[in-house]
C-alpha cells in the first residue's frame, strides 16, 4: 500500500500556464496559452508541453489519480493492496500520461477444453493529456496473468471526461465501483468464449481481415496485420485450444506486446501499446466481433 501513498512519482508533475507573446512585436495571443511542466517539483526547472486554447481546463495527474487511489484504499482489504502493481508511462515529456494499476489478488479463473487454465486479475488504466486533443480516460478491465495480455474487455469499461470548466472525478469513482461487479461477469463471458469451439480457420482469417480492413483479393503479399494476427491465433490455439477465447487472446496480445511479430517502430514507446489496446477495445466492441461470436454460438 505504500506505493499508493507515494507522491514522489514522476507522473505527479506540476503544470504551469503562461501567456503567449511574440518575441519581436510583443503581440499577445489572446485566445491561447502555453503549458509547462516542472522537473521533480522544481518550478524553476520547467519544460514545454504544448499550446492550448485559453479556455482549456488543465487537469493534473494528481487531481485524477489521488481520488482513485483513495477509493482503492477505502474499498479493498489492505492485503489486496500489498501486491498492487503501479506502472507509470510518460510519452512526449508527459504530454500524454498513463498510469496502470494491477491488482493480482482480485482474480478469477477460466478453463478451456484443453485443460489450460487462465487467471484474470483486475486492472485500471488512467490516461491524461496536456495538448487539448483528448479527454481524461479510464479503462477498467481484466489482465491475463498467463501472458500479461491486454486489459480491455469492451466499450462499457471506458469512462471519459473532457478538460472542461466543470471537470470532476465523480464519474471515475462511479466507474470504479461498477467495475467491481462487471469483473466477474466479464470472466463468465470469457468462459463462454472458451467453450465455443471454432472448426473453420477461414472464418478466423475473415474476421481479422474485416477488423483490419484488409482486402484479401487486392493484397499483393502476405505479412500484413491480419496475417500476423492469424499467426498469433495459431500460437494461442496450441495453449488454449481452437475456440473464441484464443481469438480474443490473439487480439489482446497485439495490444500488449512488443515482440518479434508485433514490434514497435523506432518512434514507438510505451504509449504505443496503450494506443493498440484502444484499437483492440474497439474491435472487441464492434458489430464485426459480435456477429462472429453469435454465428459460432448458433452453429454450436
Amino acid at each position: 500500500m505504500q506505493n499508493l501513498l507515494d507522491m514522489n512519482r514522476e507522473i505527479f508533475f506540476n503544470v504551469y500556464e503562461e501567456n503567449i507573446m511574440g518575441t519581436q512585436t510583443g503581440t499577445l495571443a489572446n485566445d491561447k496559452k502555453m503549458l509547462l511542466r516542472d522537473a521533480e517539483g522544481n518550478p524553476n526547472d520547467t519544460s514545454y508541453l504544448s499550446v492550448v486554447s485559453d479556455k482549456y481546463r488543465v487537469v493534473t495527474n494528481e487531481e485524477i489519480l489521488v481520488p482513485l487511489q483513495q477509493q482503492m484504499i477505502n474499498f479493498f482489504d489492505p492485503t489486496v493492496l500489498e501486491e498492487v502493481n503501479i506502472q507509470d508511462t510518460l510519452s512526449n515529456n508527459g504530454v500524454v500520461s498513463y498510469c496502470k494499476y494491477t491488482l493480482p489478488r482480485i482474480k478469477h479463473s477460466i478453463e478451456t477444453p484443453t485443460g489450460h487454465r487462465t487467471e484474470f486479475g483486475l486492472t485500471f488504466v488512467m490516461k491524461n493529456t496536456f495538448d487539448g486533443k483528448g479527454s481524461v480516460t479510464m479503462w477498467s478491465g481484466l489482465i491475463d496473468f498467463f501472458c500479461t495480455n491486454g486489459t480491455v474487455t469492451g466499450e462499457y469499461d471506458i469512462t471519459r471526461k473532457r478538460h472542461s470548466r466543470n471537470f470532476n472525478t465523480d464519474g471515475f469513482i462511479s466507474a470504479f465501483e461498477m467495475s467491481m461487479e462487471k469483473h466477474k461477469a466479464a470472466v463468465d463471458q470469457y468462459q463462454v468464449y472458451a467453450d465455443t469451439k471454432i472448426n473453420s480457420t477461414l472464418k478466423v482469417q475473415q474476421l481479422f481481415d474485416k477488423l483490419t480492413n484488409t482486402n484479401r483479393a487486392e493484397q499483393k503479399r502476405s505479412g500484413g496485420l491480419s496475417d500476423k494476427l492469424f499467426a498469433q491465433w495459431i500460437d494461442e490455439v496450441q495453449e488454449r485450444g481452437s475456440n473464441v477465447f484464443s481469438v480474443q487472446s490473439a487480439l489482446t496480445h497485439y495490444g500488449s506486446h512488443d515482440d518479434d511479430r508485433f514490434a514497435l517502430t523506432k518512434a514507438g514507446d510505451g504509449a504505443t501499446l496503450y494506443k493498440r489496446s484502444e484499437q483492440v477495445t474497439k474491435w472487441l466492441s464492434s458489430n464485426v466481433w459480435k456477429n462472429f461470436v453469435e454465428d459460432l454460438s448458433v452453429a454450436a
